[in-house]
């Protein structure tokens, strides 16, 4: 059955409207009729069985008939990383949010290629990824920040952890886990972190490199190697 993320509150009897890009996809490329049923969820309400009322020309209401599933806690990991070309962010963005990762945060590096990112765009491939994967929320996207600034305002009771691709760092498998703990990973850019990058990161508190393997790994094939790890040794 057809998923859909609508940002209305979601209760039971309620109608709501879906966006004009959704009534198209309802109607011209699923070809749904009144009487047909979805499934939509908010992130904050849980998943629920809808009913099509009206379809017009560019809007299409739903009847909210009854939850199929209850919001679930879905872990707090997160994921940073420097901006990538679009189609290996769109491809990373899709995977993160397939394995649930709570926040995604780009962050500019000295070696950042792309010095822009679209937050739009980036919230219509996870609201898909999300809708697709059956996932009950969607990640929260944080604004582009310089990684000096990040590191300046880090949360305390967050451990970063950033792949070192200078093959000093312990391996990832030596990397002591707590499951009560908070935890973000971070992949630098094509090319690396600077010297004085990795001076910042090897000097905070919070942060702590590991080695991910003894190949230079892609920016996307690193972040999918540390949040799976990650989310096995967390338990979510």
């Amino acid at each position: 059955m057809i998923r859909l993320y609508a940002p209305s509150p979601l209760i039971d009897c309620q109608n709501i409207s879906l966006s004009e890009s959704q009534s198209h996809y309802i109607q011209k490329v699923m070809r749904l009729k009144e009487g047909d049923e979805v499934l939509v969820f908010n992130g904050t309400h849980g998943e629920w069985l809808a009913k099509i009322t009206a379809n017009l020309k560019k809007s299409t209401t739903l009847l909210l008939v009854s939850q199929t599933r209850p919001l679930q806690e879905e872990g707090d990991l997160w994921l940073l990383f420097s901006p990538l070309k679009s189609k290996r962010q769109e491809f990373l963005e899709e995977k993160a949010t397939e394995l649930g990762v709570s926040h995604l945060w780009p962050v500019r590096c000295d070696r950042t290629s792309i010095p822009k990112i679209n937050i739009e765009k980036m919230e219509a491939h996870t609201i898909e990824a999300a809708e697709q994967s059956k996932r009950l929320t969607v990640p929260v996207i944080k604004p582009l920040t310089s990684l000096s600034d990040l590191l300046k305002n880090w949360p305390e009771e967050r451990t970063l952890i950033f792949g070192d691709e200078t093959l000093t760092a312990p391996s990832l498998g030596a990397l002591k886990i707590e499951p009560q703990k908070s935890y973000a990973f971070l992949v630098g850019p094509e090319g690396g972190f600077s010297p004085q990058e990795l001076s910042l990161l090897r000097s905070h508190p919070k942060a702590q490199g590991v080695t991910l393997n003894p190949h230079i790994l892609r920016a996307e094939t690193a972040a999918l190697v540390g949040l799976s790890y990650l989310q096995v040794r967390l338990g979510i």
